[in-house]
């Protein structure tokens, strides 16, 4: 690509703005301001910013804005702009293309200077350096920070936006998007909940009500249990759901890992987000937490790592996600906490945070447990307060609040 090529493109994006201000989103929904150099850059920012303010764009407003800004000066003085603005009648489309490829390419060769003086450096690791890589260069394919037009609303028009029905995997609890961790004592049937919230949704069963809802794809990764086990606990669940819903061994996806993931080594991070992205599950059921990383469970850093994966595995799919973690342990004879341990990142992260805690009066022969929210909601949801053994599913909701029927539309 000239140099010519390049500086006739930006001036054809920009001027076909200046003539016709209703293009502008058609521009800026391919390039952004950054993506251009010099004075091309200087004029788009304050195109950019009339847009933003809702004011009419022409050769002499954004005059006026670079005046405003004290940018006039830099790009030669207001004939700039008219001159910019006589490029207005070429093709916007092809200038566009050959803009966003000039900048990937730019950012591209920045990351090939980056990695090389990051490993030459005596302690270079080489992990960290190569995950960077991938993410800086992940970006570019994404076009994180190149496509789509800024729409920022008002007030107003945010207000007056019609709000869309919930998308619910599980109605009444989650919906596509949701994150949920669960914690408990050992023992007290948490692994058992999760299962049955697997199999449940797999096979359109409600996990707490036991009413029918549509049937969902449900990805099992348990870091865990191995096959032998996990098989063991899921064949009677599976015989319960195919007679009360719909057969689930078709719509349920498992991987047993019992060794556990480490989700901060690039190439288990790049497993999990592989196999999310290609299964397209509507509900994602993983962990437990301790089971994703090696590292520290209190340091903060780790933490953000498995949950920024955990979060690219949900947008991957656009999936409600679930998963597990230990609560800690009380003392003196106090009542045990059901908070996740480790890092306080994980009492932030979720939508919604519940533990299984023993009741006053808990027989371990008849088990009736409190289901206790640790963080507070996000949003309300039909959480039973109390869950219970007996039934033909391990765990039925003591006082289940049903949801409508037309939710599961």
């Amino acid at each position: 690509m000239t140099v010519d090529t390049l500086d006739f493109c930006q001036a054809t994006a920009i001027g076909v703005i200046l003539q016709t201000p209703s293009k502008a989103p058609d521009v800026f929904g391919y390039v952004r301001p950054h993506d251009f150099d010099g004075q091309y850059r200087a004029v788009a920012e304050a195109i950019q910013a009339l847009r933003v303010t809702k004011t009419e764009i022409s050769p002499v407003a954004v005059i006026d804005e670079m005046t405003r800004r004290g940018t006039i000066g830099r790009i030669g003085g207001a004939a700039e702009v008219f001159r910019i603005a006589q490029h207005g009648f070429g093709s916007a489309d092809y200038a566009v293309q050959v803009i966003s490829r000039h900048h990937r390419l730019r950012r591209l060769e920045a990351i090939g200077h980056r990695l090389s003086s990051r490993a030459a450096s005596s302690d270079a690791d080489p992990f960290p350096i190569a995950q960077h890589v991938i993410d800086e260069a992940q970006a570019i394919v994404d076009g994180i920070e190149a496509d789509g037009d800024i729409t920022t609303q008002t007030l107003g028009e945010f207000l007056d936006t019609d709000d869309p029905p919930h998308d619910w995997v599980i109605p009444g609890l989650l919906e596509r998007g949701d994150r949920l961790v669960l914690t408990g004592s050992e023992g007290l049937g948490k692994s058992v909940l999760m299962r049955q919230l697997a199999i449940g949704a797999a096979s359109g069963v409600h996990p707490f009500t036991h009413q029918r809802i549509p049937a969902m794809r449900v990805l099992v990764v348990d870091c865990e249990n191995g096959p032998t086990k996990l098989r063991r606990a899921l064949r009677p669940l599976a015989i319960v759901a195919e007679k009360r819903g719909e057969d689930p061994r078709q719509r349920m996806l498992l991987e047993a890992i019992p060794e556990g993931l480490d989700l901060m080594k690039p190439e288990d991070e790049q497993w999990l987000v592989r196999v999310v992205s290609a299964i397209q599950p509507d509900l994602l059921i993983t962990g437990p937490i301790y089971r994703l990383h090696a590292a520290n469970p209190n340091d903060e850093e780790t933490a953000r790592k498995v949950a920024k994966v955990l979060d690219r595995c949900r947008a991957a799919a656009n999936c409600a996600l679930v998963t597990e973690a230990h609560a800690g342990h009380g003392f003196g004879g106090t009542e045990r906490p059901v908070r996740p341990v480790g890092s306080s990142l994980w009492l932030r992260w979720p939508e919604f945070g519940y533990g299984l805690r023993a009741t006053a009066n808990y027989d371990p022969n008849d088990r009736l447990v409190d289901f206790v929210p640790w963080r507070g909601d996000r949003e309300e949801r039909n959480w039973p307060k109390q869950l219970a053994t007996g039934g033909a599913w391990p765990w039925r909701a003591v006082d289940p609040i049903p949801f409508p029927q037309s939710t599961t539309a």
